[in-house]
């Protein structure tokens, strides 16, 4: 059966971030992380903090919060992970909620500011969304952030229906926030395809909604043994057009 409508991943898939994340040293340690951004942010909130205490309490609660992900993959947003270092930094918990949600702004500002979009990838867009209905599905713990990177590479309009985590409240590979969109566009799995960059978050993921993959794959990894064979295996986003006319 023909398709009748395409989603989307969005970080890695339809906008990249800047290839190199910078590195901050902190206690001897260097970190490779946007976190180094806050530096400037956290002096003015915490200045009785080190951001020397600081950065390593995100990463912990940020690997804390992952490990706890599965099985029902719920979202935590942005500014929670930052309430919870805080307070495992000892910050009161009447005033932590307040920061964390400026620091949380804060972070993503520049995050935002750190997204390209690939040169061809506009006209992907055009393509497609002369022959199929689209859909975006991206896991982000700041939904504000992600409409706004949206609409600063002027893609927004192709997505009849954009689900982001952070609003939805689970995160792929969970089925959940897949069969959303596709009950949003009014498409059965079988009329759809799911194209993004992560085999875990997005192939596996359409796989538990019944969707066919397409697979952004370029270093062309093998897939993991065991694992659901996508549909589409691509390099480049730009391939698919053709692809899908096959």
């Amino acid at each position: 059966m023909p398709l009748r409508a395409v989603l989307f991943d969005l970080f890695g898939t339809v906008v990249h971030f800047a290839p190199q994340v910078p590195v901050v040293e902190v206690a001897g340690t260097a970190w490779r992380s946007t976190m180094s951004w806050l530096h400037e942010a956290a002096e003015r909130e915490l200045p009785e903090v080190p951001f020397a205490d600081l950065l390593p309490a995100l990463m912990q609660v940020s690997e804390e919060i992952v490990g706890q992900r599965p099985p029902e993959y719920f979202e935590v947003p942005s500014r929670e992970r930052f309430r919870r270092a805080l307070l495992r930094l000892g910050l009161d918990a009447d005033a932590a909620p307040a920061i964390a949600e400026r620091l949380s702004l804060a972070h993503m500002g520049h995050l935002a500011t750190t997204t390209r979009l690939p040169p061809g990838h506009l006209e992907v867009l055009q393509a497609l969304a002369a022959r199929y209905r689209l859909g975006l599905v991206s896991n982000f713990d700041h939904a504000p952030t992600a409409r706004r990177i949206l609409a600063q590479h002027r893609v927004a309009d192709f997505f009849e229906v954009t689900l982001i985590s952070d609003g939805f409240g689970r995160r792929k590979p969970h089925a959940s926030i897949f069969e959303a969109a596709l009950q949003a566009l009014g498409v059965a799995p079988g009329d759809a395809i799911f194209v993004g960059d992560s085999f875990s978050d997005d192939v596996i993921g359409a796989h538990n909604a019944r969707l066919e993959a397409a697979w952004i794959n370029p270093k062309g990894n093998p897939p993991p043994a065991g694992t659901p064979t996508p549909r589409l295996v691509i390099a480049e986003l730009d391939e698919l057009p053709a692809l899908l006319e096959i």
